[in-house]
Order: C-alpha cells, then structure tokens, then sequence
C-alpha cells in the first residue's frame, strides 16, 4: 500500500518549482534565509534580522544571542500557500519564518515576528526575570524599526489593538533615558541572577525601585514617548556572501515547514527519487504525529533511524513514541549527541531512568540547559532530597522560584525552601538515634559473646576432673613440674580458654599461675566441683607447676596438678 499511496502523492504535487525559480542562500549568525525573490532581498533580510539580534543584545546584556536550533527566515516572491499561522513555527529540524508578501522586506518583518523572535531569544539565552520585565522587553522590542544598518527603538505598540501599558512604559523609560540607559543592563543582569527588585535597582541606579516605579507610572501617564537610537553592528549587504541552493534542498527545506499536504506530497516526492530519505521519513512521521496518527509516526520515526538520520528531533520523537526503553534511552542519548544544547533529552531520560544518581545527573543537565523550566528544578530539588543533599535541594528551589511565572507555583516552591533546613536537622537527628541504635546493639551482642565464654570458662572448672581415657596409659613418662605452691587459693581470672589462679603461700606472698589448658590439669581430691571465676571461697591448695614465666600474664609458670587440701 506504501507505494501505491506515495503514487496517489505524485500524482496530486502541482508544480511547486517553476522551471525559472532560481533560490539563493544567505547565513549568519543563527539564521539561514532562503529566498526566490532575489539576492538583495535575501541580503536585506539577514542584515535587519542580524541588526534586531544585536539591538536586544546590547540591551540585555548579551552580545551574541543565539538559538538552540538555526532560525530559516523564507523570503517568497509567491508564498503558494506556504505561510503558517505563526509568527514563528518550529519546522522539522529549526525554526522556520516565512516573511508574507507586504511589498517590502521592512513592511513583511511585523511585530509579531519581532515579538516571538525576543521570546525566543530570551529563553535561549537569559534566565527567567520578573514577569513585567520580560513582558515589557518583548513589547518594546515588537516595534524595533531597521533601515540599512540603522537601528530605531521606542515606537508605542499599536498593530493589533495592543496598546502602551506600564511594562512597555518603564523599559521605554531605562532604554530611551540617558539617566539609565547605560546602566539597564546591569539591573537586567541582576534580576536574571536571582536578586531582588530594590538591591538590583539600586546596584544599578543608585535609586530604590520605589523611586524608579514612580517615575515610569509618570512617564507611562504623560503619553510623551520619544523614539531613540541604538548603535548598530557595522555590516553591509555585501558581507554576506550568495550561495547556491540545489532544487532538491530547496524542496526540503520548504517541506520542512510542515504545511500539511504540501510538504507531504514534497516529502513523498523525495522518497519516490531516492534522495533526503532520513529526512523525509522524518517529516512524514512528525506529519502524522500532529494528526495523531501515532502508529504510522513511529513507524517513520523507526525508518528515519534505521536509514541513518542526523536529526536530534528524530530521535528525541521516535524515543517519546518507544515502548522499549532501551532503545529509547539510546535514541536519547544520540539526540544528546547530534545537539547538547537540547534539554529534552536529558529530562526524557530522567524520566525513564531508574538509577537514582542518573536520574539526578540526568535532571541538572535539563535544567542548566533550559533554566526557564520550573518543573526541571522541582525535579531536581526532589531527587537531591532523596539523596539528602539539602544544600544543593535548597539552591534547586530557589532556582526554580525564579523559574516559574505562576505567583501559586513559585510561592510552592519558596514554601519548600524554607522548609530546608528544618528537614536537615530531622533528618541528622534521625541518624544520630539510628547510629545510637546501632551501637546499643553491637554492645548488646558483645556483652552476650562475653557471657557466653564466661559460662564456657566456668564449666570448664567446674565439671571435676576429666574423666580418665580408657586409651590412655597408666603411667607417664615426660616431664615433671618442679615448682610447687601450697596456700589459700584467693582468685580464678578466666581469660577465655586459659585462666590464671592467685595462690597465697605461707609468707602471705601472692603466686600468679596459668592454666593454659584445663583439659591437662589433674585435680586431686577436695570440693573442686565448686571452683568458678573471680574471687574464691577460702580454701587451701597445694599447685604443682612448670616454671615458665609469662610477662604479659604476669605468671610464674604453668599448672600441672591441683590438690584440694
């Protein structure tokens, strides 16, 4: 069925190319522009867009602004339908502008392009800043005016029925009034770390932002708002070289806009010619996932992998589409590969990963990569939690707080580094009982294994004599003890197998003797049945023993023979 329908395509493409179009292509910066109408108009374009990128720069603070994708800006001499809804779309592999048919490349580039292209360039290059500042950024912006190489701003919003508003107003006020503009960068930078209104302000201005509040709702009420002029970025039309663009290149590209049937038909005509096949699988899996067609957009997806693509989106959907995660994590990982600025890779993975310290790892790669994303760092703060790092969880939050625009969600998350240091201490208090616990109960187990030798040592004293071995001979042949003790034995130490015996002899002196195997000893008449560790009953002995000192026992010698007397 799959050429039969990719047939029924051929036959329906209308020809899309003119034998006498004839496509430049000009490059710089982000931007790629494709044009049919001419290489001046494709010169004009890429030097106002280039102007417009160094303008919000040099306001922000930013002086190379770039986009994680290319931007491909088409200049149509007939659009043929190809024109999106969108001021900016994001086509197969970048993001895609298609400049209408105004007359005039200036009168085509509207506010609304001017406006989505600042949010695009905010949330690729700067974190997240109070609300009204970034919504006053993208206003002021939207109305940027570029004729040649020279740059006007401050023309009030009008287009569209959006009117000045207080936003507008106080960024209008920091770029067109010498008394700040100079310094609005660095109040930018500040707010864009993190640091509060009123120290930002003031590390910038010298004022608070009370004063500076009031005097834009002044300025925003007296209505009398002048235009000004930003440096520009020396260049000419002719720094940027024409290059040459192939028919087939051209026809991705423009399917690369993802423009419903026309870009299907384009998609099946290169397939049919064996040519952009990665690509064009790609393009008609992507198709298909917007018409929910999931089963057919994974198997273009599947294809597109299989023939090689180079397209870190390709794998980023046929790894969302997959239900295997081992293949999907390895899509992921050659997404990662073919562009590292990418942050969804990273959060996919997350979410598939099982392993605790890549999981986490996973989570701060998305977030530096899109610190813009409040949920990366909500992620991030809890798998830091649960590892207990309760300072780098704390440092999540506080990045996530400026990350979020929600006033509900970012007080959720001030809430939750508040809490920081509270779950610190619960948590060091818990280990502590649990390390206590720990050590209460090896002691526990120690002091039974020393209970049980004692019993051990006892018994051994205690049964009597061991009982003659029928094999043993009745006579011994090897050395005799020559030391003898007869005195009051005072004390049994038992020292786990061996014990030492305190005899005190006629002189009241005390004689330190060792048993060092209570199997060997012979035991002659008397209650011996009594004898256990520690001090004793008073009783005399006589003690038989071999003459070998023992420093570190302290002892004499060795016991041979006890006689209880």
């Amino acid at each position: 069925m799959k050429p039969m329908r990719r047939f029924l395509f051929l036959c329906a493409l209308p020809c899309i190319l003119a034998a006498d179009d004839h496509w430049v292509k000009f490059t710089g910066g982000p931007y790629e522009v494709l044009s049919d109408a001419g290489p001046r108009a494709g010169r004009e374009t890429l030097v106002r867009f280039e102007e417009f990128r160094h303008a919000l720069g040099q306001i922000v603070g930013e002086n190379d602004l770039q986009t994680p994708l290319p931007v491909r800006i088409f200049v149509f001499k007939n659009a043929k339908g190809w024109t999106a809804p969108a001021p900016i779309t994001e086509g197969r592999d970048r993001y895609a502008i298609v400049l209408g048919e105004r007359g005039s490349v200036a009168a085509a580039i509207t506010p609304a392009i001017n406006a989505e292209l600042t949010r695009l360039f905010l949330k690729s290059n700067i974190a997240q800043m109070p609300p009204a500042f970034e919504h006053g950024l993208v206003e002021f912006f939207s109305t940027i005016e570029v004729n040649g190489i020279r740059i006007t701003a401050g023309a009030p919003p009008g287009a569209g029925g959006t009117q000045p508003d207080l936003d507008w107003a106080r960024i209008h006020l920091l770029v067109t009034d010498p008394e700040y503009f100079g310094k609005v960068r660095v109040l930018l930078y500040n707010l864009r770390k993190g640091v509060a209104e009123d120290p930002a302000y003031r590390n910038a201005f010298g004022k608070s932002a009370a004063e500076v509040e009031a005097q834009a709702k002044r300025h925003f009420e007296a209505g009398n708002f002048q235009t000004t002029a930003l440096s520009s970025r020396p260049m000419a039309e002719g720094d940027f070289p024409e290059r040459s663009i192939s028919d087939t290149d051209v026809r991705l590209a423009r399917a690369d806009l993802l423009a419903g049937s026309q870009s299907a038909a384009e998609y099946e005509y290169l397939l049919q010619a064996h040519t952009k096949v990665p690509e064009a699988e790609e393009g008609l899996g992507l198709l298909a996932l917007r018409d929910h067609r999931t089963a057919e957009a994974h198997r273009h997806f599947a294809d597109a992998v299989e023939a090689g693509t180079a397209s870190a989106r390709c794998y980023i959907e046929y790894a969302r589409l997959e239900p295997d995660t081992e293949k999907a994590m390895q899509a992921l990982l050659h997404a990662a590969g073919i562009n590292p600025k990418l942050d969804e890779p990273f959060a996919m993975m997350a979410q598939r990963d099982t392993d605790p310290e890549k999981r986490l790892a996973h989570w701060k790669a998305a977030a530096e990569r899109n610190p813009r994303n409040a949920a990366y760092w909500k992620a991030l703060a809890e798998a830091y939690l649960a590892g207990h790092n309760y300072g780098a969880a704390a440092a999540a939050w506080k990045s996530g707080e400026q990350a979020a625009i929600d006033p509900a969600e970012r007080a959720q998350m001030h809430q939750a580094r508040m809490v920081i240091e509270q779950q610190r201490l619960d948590y060091e208090e818990a280990e502590k009982r649990r390390e206590a616990e720990e050590k209460a109960r090896e002691i526990d187990r120690l002091k039974a294994e020393a209970r049980t030798e004692l019993h051990a040592a006892e018994a051994r004293f205690s049964d009597g004599p061991a009982k003659p071995d029928p094999k043993a001979v009745p006579w011994w042949e090897g050395p005799k003890p020559t030391g003898r003790v007869q005195g009051n034995l005072k004390q049994v130490d038992c020292l786990g197998k061996q014990a030492r015996l305190l005899v005190e002899d006629a002189e009241h002196k005390i004689v330190k003797l060792l048993v060092a195997d209570p199997a060997q000893i012979v035991f002659i008449g008397g209650p011996q049945a009594a004898l256990g560790c520690g001090v004793q009953k008073p009783r005399r002995v006589a003690i038989e023993y071999f003459p070998k000192p023992n420093a570190r026992l302290a002892t004499a010698g060795e016991v041979a023979t006890i006689e209880f007397q």
